[in-house]
This record gives structure tokens, C-alpha cells and sequence, in this order.
């Protein structure tokens, strides 16, 4: 069997950052992706800039795929609307995420495309994978809603909401502003979007109860027939789940580290990457011996944990939506106005 330090699960957005990090510590490490390109989820494809101390083009550090940033959402219910201003950096996805791949290739890390993790199990002190029969002394688990690394670790899957995004080629709105709607004739429990890019407008829908997407879904891609391909993703709706155990840690959406209220979890998922690559170098200088992770889920809760629950007092604040949408817009508005 082939022998790593660490062996990441899913090339996400997760995974490519917890590698380009791992990668520039010179961390033996190996990366599998079940798919055979980056950037297969539904996604609005907006960053937000900075969360605490941390700030999107730090961690990113190359400006590929990055195709402005709008200061102004603005949110309309069915009794009207405002504007929340949050810098948002909207980007190509795909763009940013072979870029990472690329600089993590660059360092001399190894991604291996079009391989599926199935099964994992225990061997002595360390960890093989399977089919792929790699051991590795630590496992990360980039693998998103379904993680097999997390259900290795015999932690429940997140709750789940259900979206779907596609592209369309124009729209008559100002693109300087970002723009969301939260209307129950729309959809039930969530909510739709509008985000400019520079050529063409990022556009999806979303619910936290899946029950309600289908034919929600099937009306909004009535309304936009331009649309040639529309993504449809399960994602993690939950808080943060525990990220680590024996051997084992969690990022990204595996351990639901997102902003519920949104579904935005990418420079979160950047965020908690970063952390846990630090704290596996810590690991490595003293050559492995003792792997002990809890670490990187307090140094992560730390930056992180009082946003999610921000955004968790938001995320039931859609659900009253469903038995009032005026008390909604109240409700969001104020609080918006409170965060914003």
C-alpha cells in the first residue's frame, strides 16, 4: 500500500484550500475527487469578502476567476424591499477552483481525478482508504453532504436543504447589486436569487425543505427557458457538526461549516481549511506521533462559531416566513438593518 501523512477526501473548495496549504508546508499528502472536473454543485457563486479576521484574497492569493465585488443586496419580500450591504466578491467558481488545483500542483501536491472513496478502515495507527488502498495517518473528510469520512466517524449527516443554479445571459436589472427574494409564491422555506457576473447573471433557487422544491423548481425554470443547464445540489442546512475524531477531521460541507441562513459556505469552508491545515503542520513538526486534532475545532469555532449562530437566528427567521410572510419582513428587515 501507498503511504501518506494526510489523505484528503473531495476537491472542493475545502479540499483545494486544506491542499494548497498542505502543499506549501511540503506535508506528504494525496487529494481524490470522485469527479473528473471541479465545480459540480449548485452554487451563486458569490464569496463573501471577509468574515472576522480573514479576508477571501488572503487565503485565495491570485486574482483568477474573481469578477468584481458588489457592496448592495438587495432583499425584496412580498411587502417590499431592502438593501443589506455586505461586500460580496462574485467570481467564476470553476476558474477558482482549478486555480487552486493548479497552485497546489505547482507545490508538489498530488490530486488524483475521477477516483471515488467507498469505504475507509482502521489499521493499526493509521487509516486505508478504499478502493484506492492508501494508508494515511490522518483523514479529512472534503466530501460534502454525504461524506463517507463522516460516516466513518459515526456522525449523523447534516440537515439538508435542496438548490438548483444556472446561467443565464442577461437580465433587465442593475448590475450593482446583488439580489434575493423571499417569497413564498416563488418557493416555500427559502428563497431565489439574482447575481451579476460580467457577461452573464448567476441565477438559482433553494429551500431548507426539500419537499417543496420540485415543483417550485420546475416554475422557476419555466420563467428563465434561456437557462441551458441547471446544477441541482443537496446542502447542509444544520450547525456545525463535531469536525474531528480519531484520525479523522472534517471541512467544508462534511461538517456543515456554512451560513444556514444563505447556504453560503465558501470562504467559511476556506476559513476552517486554513485552520486545519495549520493545525496538521503542528502535527507534522513533531513527525506524527501524536495525532491528537480536537484542537481544530476549537481554534475554528473560535473565529468562526458566533456567525453561525447569527446566521442560525436567521435561518428560523425564513421558516416564520412560511406562517407569515409580513412577520418575516418585519423580522428580517430589522435585523438586517441590526447585522448589515
Amino acid at each position: 500500500m501507498e503511504k501518506f501523512d494526510v489523505a484528503i477526501v473531495g476537491g472542493g473548495i475545502a479540499g483545494l484550500t486544506l491542499a494548497k496549504f498542505l502543499s506549501e508546508e511540503g506535508i506528504n499528502f494525496i487529494l481524490f475527487e470522485e469527479h473528473n472536473t471541479f465545480f459540480k454543485k449548485a452554487c451563486g457563486e458569490g464569496i463573501y469578502l471577509k468574515l472576522g479576521k480573514y479576508n477571501f484574497f488572503d487565503i485565495y492569493e491570485s486574482r483568477k476567476g474573481i469578477e468584481g465585488v458588489i457592496d448592495s443586496t438587495l432583499i425584496s419580500t412580498k411587502y417590499g424591499e431592502f438593501e443589506l450591504r455586505i461586500p460580496v466578491v462574485m467570481s467564476n467558481k470553476k476558474i477558482v477552483e482549478d486555480e487552486i488545483a493548479r497552485q497546489v500542483v505547482k507545490n508538489g501536491g498530488r490530486i488524483v481525478m475521477n477516483s471515488r472513496v467507498k469505504k475507509i478502515e482502521r489499521h493499526g495507527n493509521s487509516l486505508v482508504l478504499h478502493p484506492q488502498k492508501i494508508l494515511s495517518k490522518i483523514v479529512v473528510g472534503a466530501d460534502g453532504v454525504n461524506s463517507v469520512v463522516r460516516r466513518y466517524m459515526g456522525i449523523q449527516r447534516p440537515h439538508v436543504g435542496m438548490a438548483a443554479s444556472g446561467i443565464l445571459p442577461e437580465m433587465d436589472k442593475s448590475p450593482d447589486h446583488l439580489y434575493v427574494e423571499f417569497k413564498k409564491s416563488v418557493i416555500r422555506c427559502g428563497y431565489s436569487w439574482f447575481f451579476p457576473k460580467k457577461k452573464e447573471w448567476n441565477i438559482g433557487i433553494g429551500t431548507f425543505m426539500p419537499r417543496y422544491f420540485k415543483s417550485a423548481f420546475q416554475k422557476f425554470k419555466v420563467r428563465f427557458p434561456e437557462v441551458q443547464e441547471w446544477k441541482v445540489s443537496l446542502l447542509p442546512i444544520s450547525k456545525p457538526l463535531k469536525s474531528y475524531g480519531k484520525n479523522t477531521m472534517l471541512v467544508g460541507d462534511a461538517a456543515s461549516q456554512i451560513f444556514p441562513a444563505t447556504g453560503n459556505g465558501i470562504l467559511s469552508s476556506m476559513i476552517c481549511a486554513k485552520i486545519a491545515a495549520d493545525e496538521i503542520s503542528k502535527i507534522a513538526k513533531n513527525d506524527f506521533r501524536e495525532v491528537e486534532l480536537s484542537q481544530y475545532e476549537k481554534a475554528w469555532k473560535k473565529e468562526l462559531s458566533k456567525m453561525f449562530a447569527t446566521s442560525s437566528i436567521y435561518y428560523r427567521l425564513v421558516k416564520v416566513a412560511d406562517i407569515s410572510e409580513y412577520l418575516f419582513h418585519i423580522l428580517f428587515r430589522a435585523g438586517c438593518r441590526l447585522y448589515g
